[in-house]
């Protein structure tokens, strides 16, 4: 089977370089990295996100939608841009209210017709603590000569908790969120059973419910090439779904 990959923001240079560009007098204590990102850049993900999402509090939704502008906007994003052969085409707000802020960018990308198409998201956080202060390792930032930069996230245990109440709770159900849980439940299986098995059980009835065919349109393209080729067997998946499944349903003795 051969696989398909797209690039997304983060395979390319301009992740990295859009993190480098940070917000105007940006404190990390008011942001906190999660999602896919979160998993890619502190717990070895081999998939790639195609956009940036985090937490933020103690900051006003204008202050915030100022400072994100400002930065889209400013003459040193082409420069750090330039060195990837990128470039903003443009970018557009399709969600500014007081619980989720989202910008969609458009990069023009050298030798490419078709743009590259990314986001970055803000969503104020409940409250949630379980989130440290860490650099990005070296092994994410050498590829482009960075100095690593200091990033608030969320640790394993609040990331698999969003990751089951996203599994169980989309309107539309996605084979990333089962194939991000067995990442984090591989090492620390106790992580599941933490959770009220009225969160567990839905979401693992709703893995059940995901082919191959979602693992191999939805997740498949987005996976470093170096790895995709272990996962192209149906087989895989039908492990790494039965584990996940496994985990969820599983009862304390």
């Amino acid at each position: 089977m051969q696989v398909r990959h797209r690039r997304p923001l983060e395979r390319s240079p301009a992740q990295p370089d859009l993190d480098r560009a940070q917000l105007p007098g940006a404190r990390p204590s008011r942001y906190v990295l999660k999602g896919g990102a979160n998993l890619r850049y502190f717990f070895e993900s081999v998939r790639y996100s195609e956009g940036i999402d985090l937490d933020a509090a103690g900051i006003e939704r204008w202050e915030l939608e100022d400072k994100v502008d400002g930065v889209l906007g400013a003459s040193a994003l082409p420069v750090l841009l330039r060195g990837g052969g990128l470039a903003v085409e443009g970018f557009s707000k399709p969600k500014q209210t007081e619980t989720t802020q989202r910008w969609k960018i458009a990069l023009t990308l050298a030798g490419r017709n078709e743009p590259l198409r990314t986001k970055i998201e803000f969503s104020r956080r409940n409250g949630d603590d379980r989130h440290v202060l860490e650099s990005v390792p070296a092994r994410v930032v050498a590829a482009y000569a960075l100095r690593s930069p200091s990033v608030r996230h969320y640790d394993a245990q609040a990331a698999t908790e969003q990751k089951v109440e996203a599994l169980a709770g989309r309107s539309e159900t996605q084979a990333r969120d089962v194939f991000d849980l067995e990442l984090l439940l591989r090492p620390n299986a106790e992580l599941a059973a933490a959770l009220p098995a009225a969160l567990r059980e839905p979401a693992a009835e709703r893995a059940l419910g995901l082919p191959f065919a979602a693992f191999r349109d939805q997740v498949l393209p987005f996976l470093d090439p170096e790895a995709a080729e272990l996962y192209v067997d149906p087989a895989t998946w039908e492990q790494i779904r039965g584990y996940v499944v496994e985990r969820l349903l599983q009862v304390e003795q």
